[in-house]
């Protein structure tokens, strides 16, 4: 039997899939099922492949087709894959194509072919580790329950489907299932139990963020408390349904929803409103509920016409929705299943039987033959054996003692490890609030930052062009003051050689050599208090330029500590650190700027924004832009975009030229590493 087994499996072997196309299909399907579809209709004439390779081909297609919603329209294709893999003892794939099988079924309508696919799935999974696809199951076999009004069968798969995403940590899953879960529970009447799950998936999709689903759990909410009478609780609810939901089918839902709510608070305008909305809706449901609803405001309105034509409108279309429900006719197909599922079960162990009958048969008269020639080799090494099976007794026994030992101490290390990942679970959180609190006290700091340094930029321009004004004026004063010095001297010396000419006549210029005389003294005393001013204006200067000197090396001391903190950010960024202490860099790809740039915003938050805000710039200019912030040289830069240098330095100059048109003694790359 293990001889037969071993055979079986090799042959398996040789029939796995050997077509790389069809390896990186399955290999790409779950995150990227577009573009596992391009690649599976890509290949020519499938049906030419190897059977194994056709028959994974049909599965492929028909997975790839159902993640992309493309509707199915045959049963062909799956079919091909179905007679294939019932025959192969691989639980996966089995599980894989009656899952694919019943998911083409219920796009044919055909529910009850639907529900024994699913079942069959369901019972080859359990023999696999893939819970993704439990989940998947159970999902869509607890919806088909659901759908024929089985509540209890669906609620039972719907917790095995939670079960399952739990297992994996999915969280929009989880939450998914949990919707599902309150929705059976609030159609069995336990609302109290529905509350407590549906507040369980609200909790759960507000930590994980996941706003898709939070519209659906809110609406569960709403109705739940519709149901209990407490409108206003339930209209809040409501509304926050309406602000999370994005799809027009939840749209409809959810303008029905508050059309009920508002006909049960008395608002009848509002009611008529939303039911406007919908009145015209693609699906049969909400159309039906709405057209109802319309009836009884209709009447109670008093217009009898339109409250019989809503009513009319109302029974076509509920006359159409019970041909969809077909209970009994699942629950037939259900017995039928288990019933054919326990007689093959009953004849493989009937055929299991008879072959080992047939086995001992053989084997006991191939043991008559065999025994008399036999039994005297064996006679005598009897007694030889019976002492080694004792050994191996007490070796055993010894084993089992060890192995009980080992037990117990593996529990141990089981309680102790599962004490362990909670003491972790509650570091991570403790890590993961930590890190937010850091994040966002940088960014505070970077805010007060940046607009510090505005701030005492335009302080030190303001200062520097103050500075020079006063240094120009003192200097035009002082010139001024020489120019009066000097015409005073000369005016002195003409008067001294007047003097001298007009010695003869003494008596006649004593009085204007006396005059003469006092404004000399006059005009010293004028150059005395001249020269005070202008050494008291030199120390005023010179004091205030020692003030502007002073600010500016506070400014730049501010400078360093700003380049010393933007340098620890960088270094803690593992991918900026690495792009900046790199000698020689490689030519980036749109995935390599993708990645940059999402860590660049990280270190530089805002700078992106008001960069592109404040100038008209071209995508490469504005990457060059950012790399020069980073401080990486020209011959760094010029590797990454695969030109030049010299092209990179006219690309800087024509971004300096451009956008900072007056600072023309400073390059750009100093201009970047102080702008904002």
């Amino acid at each position: 039997m293990a001889f037969l087994f071993w055979i079986a499996i090799g042959l398996s072997a040789c029939h796995s899939s050997s077509d790389p196309t069809l390896y990186e299909a399955e290999k790409v399907m779950k995150s990227y099922p577009d573009s596992a579809l391009v690649l599976l209709e890509a290949i020519r004439n499938p049906e030419k492949m190897p059977a194994g390779d056709y028959a994974t081909w049909c599965l492929l297609v028909t997975q790839a087709r159902d993640k992309n919603y493309v509707e199915h329209t045959s049963d062909s294709l799956i079919g091909v894959a179905v007679r294939y893999f019932e025959k192969r003892k691989d639980p996966h794939r089995k599980a894989q194509v009656y899952y694919c099988q019943g998911r083409v079924l219920s796009d044919l309508d055909l529910e009850g072919e639907a529900l024994e696919a699913y079942l069959k799935a369901k019972e080859q999974a359990v023999q696999t580790i893939d819970y993704d696809l439990r989940a998947r199951i159970n999902n869509h076999l607890g919806g088909l329950y659901w759908k024929n009004m089985n509540y209890r069968e669906s609620l039972v798969s719907y917790k095995e489907a939670h079960q399952a995403y739990a297992c994996i940590s999915d969280t929009a899953g989880m939450v998914n299932t949990l919707c599902n879960v309150g929705k059976c529970l609030q159609g069995m009447d336990r609302l109290d139990s529905a509350s407590f799950y549906y507040g369980k998936a609200l909790k759960l999709a507000d930590e994980g963020d996941i706003q898709a689903q939070k519209g659906t759990v809110l609406t569960s909410l709403g109705n739940i408390n519709m149901d209990r009478g407490r409108y206003t609780t339930a209209l809040e609810y409501y509304r926050g349904a309406l602000q999370n939901a994005d799809n027009p089918k939840f749209l409809d839902i959810e303008y029905y929803n508050l059309g009920d709510i508002y006909h049960a608070l008395g608002q009848t305008d509002s009611a008529l409103f939303y039911l406007g909305k919908i009145s015209g809706s693609e699906d049969l449901f909400t159309r039906c509920s709405a057209n109802r609803l319309l009836y009884q405001l209709a009447k109670e309105s008093g217009v009898p016409d339109s409250a019989f034509a809503y009513n009319e409108t109302y029974l076509q279309l509920r006359d159409s929705i019970e041909h969809l429900y077909r209970p009994h006719e699942l629950e037939r197909m259900k017995a039928l299943y288990n019933k054919e599922r326990m007689q093959n079960r009953h004849d493989r162990q009937m055929q299991e039987v008879e072959i080992r009958q047939l086995v001992w048969v053989v084997l006991f008269l191939a043991s008559l033959v065999v025994g008399t020639f036999i039994y005297s080799y064996f006679n005598k090494k009897l007694s030889l054996l019976k002492l080694r099976n004792q050994e191996a007794m007490k070796m055993l026994n010894e084993n089992r003692r060890q192995l009980s030992v080992k037990d117990k101490e593996l529990s141990e290390n089981n309680a102790r490890l599962e004490i362990v990942q909670q003491s972790l679970c509650q570091i991570r959180k403790e890590k993961d609030r930590l890190v937010k609190e850091r994040d966002e006290q940088v960014r505070i700091l970077e805010e007060d930052n940046w607009k510090q340094q505005a701030e005492y930029e335009q302080q030190l321009e303001e200062i520097e062009t103050r500075s020079k004004r006063i240094v120009e004026e003192k200097e035009k004063i002082l010139h001024e003051k020489e120019v009066l010095v000097h015409q005073k001297d000369l005016l002195l010396g003409q008067q001294d050689s007047r003097l001298s000419s007009m010695s003869k006549d003494e008596k006649l210029y004593k009085e204007q050599i006396g005059i003469l005389t006092s404004e000399q003294q006059q005009t010293k005393q004028e150059m005395k208090t001249l020269r005070t001013e202008i050494d008291t204006l030199r120390l005023g200067s010179e004091t205030q330029l020692q003030q502007e000197l002073e600010s500016k090396k506070d400014y730049s001391s501010l400078c360093k500590m700003y380049e010393a903190w933007q340098k620890e950010l960088i270094s803690q960024n593992s991918c900026l650190s690495c792009i900046r202490d790199r000698l020689v860099l490689d030519i980036w790809k749109e995935r390599d700027w993708e990645v940059f740039m999402e860590n660049f915003n990280q270190v530089y938050p805002g700078f992106l924004t008001h960069l592109t805000g404040s100038f008209n710039l071209t995508d490469r200019e504005i990457r060059i832009v950012c790399l020069t912030k980073l401080g990486l040289k020209t011959t760094k830069v010029s590797t990454v975009f695969n030109l030049g240098e010299d092209m990179i330095r006219r690309i800087k100059s024509d971004i300096r030229k451009r956008c900072f048109p007056t600072s023309t003694a400073h390059s750009l790359d100093q201009i970047i590493k102080r702008w904002y």
